[in-house]
């Protein structure tokens, strides 16, 4: 059973592809820095259980997904944890405009690619062409 205070989102890895998928519930939002930690706390919890410290790509949905825009400096640090740790990139898709800009800014602020789609399947085919070698990370798609 899931304690109160931590945020309930879904995480699911193709061990296949070497990918986590993230999405969230209608609703989800982020708006302290103790819920930011928290989350990025289960991403790497999953990610040490699931894909035994192997780092894999991410794909995050951000349909229904919002964050407080006042704590992103607090949230790059998150970000950058996830980058070093279980990353080999982070890409994204979906999402409201200002869930849009905010991923940007933090892009801007890590120095690493926005990888900002609009479908999930664009969002893939960017990973199939970094895996295949038909991209080079910091490339633009």
């Amino acid at each position: 059973m899931q304690p109160k205070n931590r945020a309930v989102f879904s995480q699911h890895y193709s061990a296949s592809d070497a990918i986590v998928f993230v999405s969230y519930p209608p609703g989800f939002h982020l708006a302290t820095r103790r819920e930011i930690m928290d989350m990025f706390d289960q991403v790497v919890e999953f990610w040490q259980a699931k894909c035994r410290n192997r780092k894999v790509y991410y794909v995050v949905d951000y349909t229904n997904y919002t964050s407080n825009l006042s704590e992103n400096d607090f949230y790059v640090t998150q970000v950058k944890r996830v980058i070093d740790q279980c990353a080999i990139t982070i890409v994204r898709f979906g999402g409201d405009p200002l869930t849009r800009t905010g991923s940007r800014l933090r892009g801007m602020k890590l120095h690493v690619p926005t990888n900002l789609y609009a479908t999930k399947d664009e969002a893939l085919a960017i990973v199939h062409a970094l895996r295949e070698g038909r991209l080079s990370m910091g490339q633009s798609s």
